[in-house]
């Protein structure tokens, strides 16, 4: 069963990580734009953060198990979707789709394991939950570039996609047989509105921040970072009108007046900014900057890989000993390991040495991973008890926005603001240093967050990640 599960928590984080090895190959394969690959990456997100809410309450109306078995078939479907498009705009509106086919199946994961599993256990499961999620975002790279150099029927890029048939029939065929049954809620409710408003406003902000700058910056693209700035201050007195009512808003606004809650918020959306955005502007500078094979790139980011995974594993008992200080160290690593990096991208990039940089690499993976599962726990260790699932869902969806925003605003940083699409290395080079410079301004936040954050505890050596299992468990109460 276990095994069944995490199918369903590594799939929908995979393919949101592997696609960044693929962009070189998608840009040159179907003609699009920087910013149009941009929004092959970002769309995803942005459906997953706008509907995120809905996904838990189907696997209340329908049962979890029959919410995870759509939820496959969804998946499964979308990534033949994705695979088969015939232009960029076909495969952007088939990553909104599989978005939407992740919010059907992601939250069930969660669920279940809490449902299933007895409290002495669930450490333990979740640790593995962890481990699998971990994989699929810092391996995404290496498989992606393996899959494309296999080229298997020529079909390039689309293998990204096309590998999830075989998983996800297999899956579908299992699930029903292995998981348990769970009672169904009649009674689907939701916060609509804010879901259209809150969606709308996304894809006010993210797409003209992602394309606006490959077409020069039309009037369109400018009317709708307007209407952007209108409808998120629609949206947010929209929820707290519904809070005052009494019914569920898709955003507890009532939460955010817990200023601990709102630091970590913050925290987490600065961290999650970068995360994503270093991964597709480190695809572009190996394989258009350098020239690297879509598995030699892979191979070349497998340190960081490597590293991300075994300080995964490490980070509860750092914690456990020292309480926040390992991340607050890892995040000054950070910050001197990109310094490092834009200062070996000075020269000439031809001499540029891809075993140092595979050691910077390895140095971010670590660093990574320390805080990661770690902050999310520290994040939710305030907050009352009573609504620590409501604040766990604003977590969740605080992930998604904060990859899709930052992908867009380091493609505006990496490029620049006008329409050169970076032909030469030397551009390449110049575009990656100035996104390290993105990068280290986020890292910083992250710091500055985190030391707000230790403030707020009673004991500062109190373990930051104790949270991963019961972090779960507030994900699944929510859900």
């Amino acid at each position: 069963m276990l095994a069944v599960l995490l199918v369903g928590a590594f799939m929908p984080t995979l393919d949101f990580f592997i696609v960044n090895v693929a962009v070189p190959s998608i840009t040159a394969d179907l003609a699009a734009t920087s910013g149009e690959t941009q929004l092959v990456v970002a769309s995803y997100g942005i459906v997953y953060a706008c509907l995120l809410v809905l996904g838990g309450r189907l696997g209340d109306h329908w049962g979890r198990k029959q919410a995870f078995t759509v939820g496959i078939a969804l998946f499964t479907a979308t990534s033949a979707l994705c695979g088969c498009a015939p232009n960029v705009w076909w495969l952007i509106c088939g990553r909104g789709l599989q978005g939407a086919a992740s919010v059907v199946l992601f939250p069930q994961v969660l669920a279940l394991i809490r449902i299933h599993y007895p409290p002495a256990e669930r450490p333990r499961v979740m640790r593995v939950y962890g481990l699998a999620l971990g994989s699929a975002m810092a391996g995404g790279q290496l498989l992606g570039g393996l899959l494309l150099s296999l080229d298997w029927l020529g079909l390039s890029w689309r293998w990204v996609f096309l590998v999830n048939l075989p998983v996800g029939a297999v899956t579908l065929l299992l699930a029903p047989r292995l998981l348990p049954t769970t009672p169904r809620h009649a009674g689907l409710r939701f916060d609509r509105v804010g879901v259209l408003l809150f969606a709308g406003a996304m894809v006010l902000l993210v797409v003209p921040l992602t394309v606006g700058r490959s077409v020069d910056w039309p009037a369109w693209a400018l009317g709708m970072l307007a209407g952007a700035a209108v409808l998120l201050p629609v949206f947010w007195h929209w929820e707290r009108r519904t809070e005052a009512r009494g019914r569920e808003a898709l955003l507890p606004t009532g939460l955010l007046r817990d200023g601990t809650l709102r630091t970590g918020l913050l925290t987490t959306f600065a961290f999650y900014a970068s995360l994503s955005s270093f991964l597709y502007v480190l695809a572009v500078l190996l394989q258009d900057g350098h020239d690297l094979s879509p598995l030699r790139a892979g191979l070349a980011t497998s340190p960081l890989a490597f590293g991300f995974c075994g300080a995964s594993m490490a980070s509860s008992a750092l914690t456990a000993r020292w309480g926040t200080r390992p991340l607050k160290v890892a995040m000054y690593a950070q910050i001197a390991g990109y310094a490092a990096q834009y200062l070996l991208l000075l020269g000439r990039p031809e001499d540029v040495s891809l075993p140092a940089l595979a050691a910077l690499l390895a140095v971010n993976g670590i660093c990574t991973g320390v805080v990661m599962s770690p902050l999310l726990g520290l994040v939710l260790d305030g907050a009352d008890p009573a609504r620590a699932g409501a604040a766990s869902g604003l977590l969740a969806t605080t992930q998604q926005v904060a990859g899709a925003v930052g992908l867009s605003v380091i493609g505006a940083v990496f490029y620049g603001l006008t329409r050169h699409a970076a032909p030469d290395p030397g551009r390449i080079a110049a575009g990656y240093r100035h996104g390290l410079v993105f990068l280290t301004l986020t890292t910083a936040a992250t710091l500055a967050g985190l030391y707000a954050l230790a403030r707020g505890r009673d004991d500062g050596r109190r373990a930051a990640g104790e949270a991963a299992g019961s972090t779960g468990d507030a994900v699944a109460s929510r859900h």
